[in-house]
């Protein structure tokens, strides 16, 4: 979508069925479950260039709450965010580009997290840590536009711990061995073609690292690269966009060799009072372990970095495709939206259990072949199905809600259970 008609329009038209508008991670969950083939605020994660079509808002929101709580408890949702980009315009009234965007987001739990184990074992089975909770979890965002509306990015995600960890009761104490960082720096672009042809590409440098004692950015290890890249052509008959899009991340951790490519053809058109996205995409996947150990009941991991020297990798090979959809309606009034979406996967799986390995439940439990899919139902932005509403007031403050999905299942006068899975909310100025 071209940046100077984007800017516009999402301020002419807020969350009445354009892709561009300010929105945030609730939209995303209730209506498809990721941003592949439409332009939203959550864009900016994907490419660093995308900050320069949300000047001068702030975001914050609870976090995802997606905890089983009993009864008569009251727990708080967890990992909330907020952050905020403001821009300088170094134009003129006609024109506001070139521009300058500075941005920073506190809280956001990146989607590296998932490599991260839950504890690690030392130089002796003894020697063993419990893999803290990043706290800094740190977001910052530098771009600007050309005169002519190309826009550029730069991003850096920091989030470390070292030598302590939370306790039960909510503080921070001493924890001998703890250590866990996520560091990445990312760049992109945003070109335009004509007034009909927008192409992003972005690149990315990450490093994950974790205890069971402190180590320093360039010690033993390797690197993980990222790369997206999308292009969204502009289909006046439809008065939408055709949306093609490839994804390609090789990851390097310790115990941990993940490859993974996703390319896709996807759609999204404005309605009358609302708005549509649909999109297809082929998966290949490969995910390789050495020394880890999974429960499948509780969801707990262990790597073992005593096998480092001579490694007994096991691999699980993914390929297939995923259909994803999302739609948005104003109904009642012009402030409300509601939204409704998802995204189902089929994968062929391989399984190959290295012999050494043989009896423990690492990434493969045994060799074979089998068919998976994503989760069906368990509330997180994974499962295949997502509902949900907006609120926009005046086009400056937007509230977005992710219904539980349970909602409309439940005894109302029982009392267990949630309302919402995610609350999230924007401020324009």
């Amino acid at each position: 979508m071209n940046l100077r008609s984007a800017v516009a329009v999402g301020v002419a038209f807020g969350i009445l069925g354009v892709g561009s508008a300010f929105a945030t991670f609730a939209r995303i969950e209730s209506m498809g479950k990721n941003t592949t083939y439409i332009m939203d605020d959550v864009s900016i994660f994907d490419n660093p260039a995308n900050i320069n079509l949300y000047p001068n808002y702030l975001i914050g929101e609870f976090g995802p709450y997606t905890e089983d709580v009993p009864a008569g408890t009251n727990q708080d949702p967890m990992h909330p965010n907020f952050g905020g980009i403001f821009s300088i315009s170094l134009g003129d009234e006609n024109n506001p580009d070139p521009r300058l965007s500075i941005g920073g987001l506190f809280g956001r739990v990146s989607e590296l997290a998932m490599y991260l184990p839950t504890r690690v074992v030392g130089d002796n089975v003894k020697d063993t840590s419990v893999v803290p909770e990043t706290v800094t979890n740190f977001d910052g965002f530098l771009g600007g536009t050309l005169s002519n509306g190309d826009a550029w990015g730069l991003h850096v995600y920091i989030a470390h711990q070292d030598g302590g960890d939370v306790t039960p009761s909510g503080d921070y104490q001493v924890s001998g061995g703890s250590y866990a960082s996520i560091v990445q720096a990312d760049g992109g672009l945003n070109l335009q073609f004509g007034g009909n042809i927008d192409f992003e590409f972005s690149f990315g440098l990450a490093r994950i690292q974790y205890g069971p004692d402190h180590k320093n950015f360039f010690d033993d290890g390797d690197f993980s690269f990222l790369a997206k890249s999308r292009a969204f052509f502009t289909l006046e008959a439809l008065d939408g966009e055709l949306v093609p899009a490839f994804s390609m991340k090789l990851i390097d951790a310790p115990g941990i060799d993940n490859k993974r490519t996703q390319a896709g053809l996807g759609i999204n058109v404005a309605l009358d009072r609302g708005f549509f996205w649909l999109g297809a995409d082929f998966i290949w996947d490969m995910f390789k372990t050495h020394d880890w150990t999974f429960d499948y009941t509780t969801g707990e991991s262990i790597y073992n970095s005593q096998g480092d020297d001579d490694p007994a990798w096991d691999k699980r090979t993914e390929v297939g495709g995923m259909i994803s959809f999302g739609i948005e309606r104003n109904i009642w009034w012009d402030w409300f939206v509601i939204r409704v979406g998802g995204q189902k996967s089929i994968l062929y799986t391989e399984c190959n259990q290295n012999e050494k390995n043989e009896g423990k439940s690492g990434v493969c439990i045994d060799d074979g072949t089998f068919f998976s899919t994503n989760p069906l139902a368990d509330g997180t932005a994974k499962d295949h199905v997502g509902f949900g509403f907006g609120v926009n007031i005046e086009e400056k403050l937007k509230i977005d809600v992710t219904v539980a999905e349970d909602l409309l299942f439940r005894n109302p006068f029982q009392g267990e259970g949630r309302l919402f899975s995610r609350i999230s909310a924007t401020y324009s100025f």
